[in-house]
């Protein structure tokens, strides 16, 4: 390996502005590959998280279905779903009565409107973080009523300064008591609220008009049975449609993988291509070599050097200098996750740091061409006769 190092890096000076041009391909391919590779690892570590600390087994009834449901022309039956009802609180309770055995271990209401989330029953399964400070709720607060709230790390007062426990907060016309502040959250890329903004308070506060929309959550449930239980609850005939949803953020999970592989094959498919123009520069730069040492070759082959070593030797420097490119494409990814750190807000979830899975598919990506680039030169100098080899320099 010293040996093809140190030749290799005779080649680099002896030839600069080609040997940069090839390097130039290669590190290209390779920062497009492991670029793409890092941001992929990071929104699925990010997403992992989210599931994490959300609860991703969390079944959402609700009105609209988070999948599209497209009709046989392919088109979104959005009327049928501005017909449907909002699932209501006393729907809520018959799950939560009905649905105590098999069929769910965990029930919340959740009422959404325009500046405030009100919940009911288990309403850690909607914001599972940690408080920073304060209390949660009582369950007397949720069945009778409570002005309390628990806010997200960044809410504000209307003077512009943050509520602190004990302290009273006016939220659309009404007064309420802070008892809690939520940990800070970060951008995440799993949930229905935004946990850092959010302004959840018993959901017996808001009043009809306010409401916006309404969910019911269920942790650990069944969905075939929570299925039957709501046709029976909405008193549906066999032969009739459902007018209800029930979502899992699975689903959007789904849709996210699909978006990485996407991601991934483009990465792959940019750096194939940058790999080529920097593939053919190797070829072209091992053809020079080969032809300006005939008579290195010649001798090497009148003194004994099998063929087989001779390939070996012109291979080991083709890897050699592909594996420097892709170090300068690593080096290029991390320079930039450098830059990415520094200027993107500190409050940032994506974890963009250079896995080891990308920058060992990035420097096989790197081997593998420089050992492809290196094939057709290594066996035209194999194959060199020693005599002509050596006549044809003299």
């Amino acid at each position: 390996m010293g040996d093809y190092l140190a030749q290799t890096l005779r080649e680099l000076r002896a030839d600069r502005f080609r040997t940069r041009l090839s390097l130039l391909g290669v590190a290209v391919g390779i920062f497009s590959i492991v670029a793409a590779l890092t941001l992929v690892d990071a929104v699925q570590q990010s997403v992992r998280d989210g599931f994490s600390a959300y609860g991703g087994d969390v079944l959402f009834v609700e009105r609209v279905p988070l999948e599209p449901d497209l009709d046989e022309d392919g088109h979104f039956r959005w009327w049928e779903y501005a017909l449907r009802p909002e699932p209501t609180w006393r729907e809520y309770r018959y799950l939560e009565e009905q649905g105590a055995g098999d069929a769910l271990s965990e029930a919340a209401f959740v009422r959404y409107g325009q500046e405030r989330v009100g919940v009911a029953g288990q309403w850690r399964l909607l914001v599972q973080l940690p408080l920073a400070e304060g209390r949660g709720f009582t369950e007397r607060e949720l069945s009778e009523g409570a002005p309390v709230v628990i806010v997200g790390a960044e809410v504000e007062r209307a003077d512009k300064r943050r509520p602190r426990p004990g302290e009273a907060l006016w939220i659309e016309g009404m007064r309420y008591e802070v008892i809690g502040i939520f940990a800070k959250a970060g951008a995440n890329t799993v949930s229905t609220v935004d946990a850092d903004r959010v302004r959840l308070v018993p959901a017996r506060t808001l009043r009809e008009e306010e409401v916006v929309r309404s969910s019911i959550l269920l942790g650990g449930a069944d969905a075939e049975a929570v299925h039957a239980l709501m046709r029976n609850c909405r008193r549906l005939g066999p032969l009739q449609a459902d007018n209800f949803a029930l979502n899992r953020l699975s689903f959007l999970l789904d849709e996210i993988n699909e978006v990485f592989s996407l991601l991934s094959k483009i990465g792959w498919i940019v750096g194939f291509f940058s790999l080529l123009v920097g593939g053919f520069g190797i070829a072209n730069m091992m053809y020079v070599s080969v032809e300006e040492r005939r008579p290195q070759i010649g001798i090497c082959r009148a003194l004994g050097a099998r063929r087989r070593d001779i390939v070996r030797e012109f291979l080991g420097e083709a890897a050699v200098l592909s594996l420097i490119g892709g170090l300068a494409g690593l080096t290029g990814v991390q320079g930039m996750l450098l830059i990415v750190k520094l200027w993107a807000a500190a409050g940032s979830s994506l974890p963009l740091v250079l896995s080891l899975r990308a920058a060992l598919s990035g420097m096989a990506a790197a081997l593998v061409i420089g050992l492809v680039a290196g094939v057709a030169p290594a066996r035209t100098a194999a194959h060199l006769p020693p005599a002509e080899a050596i006549a044809g320099t003299i």
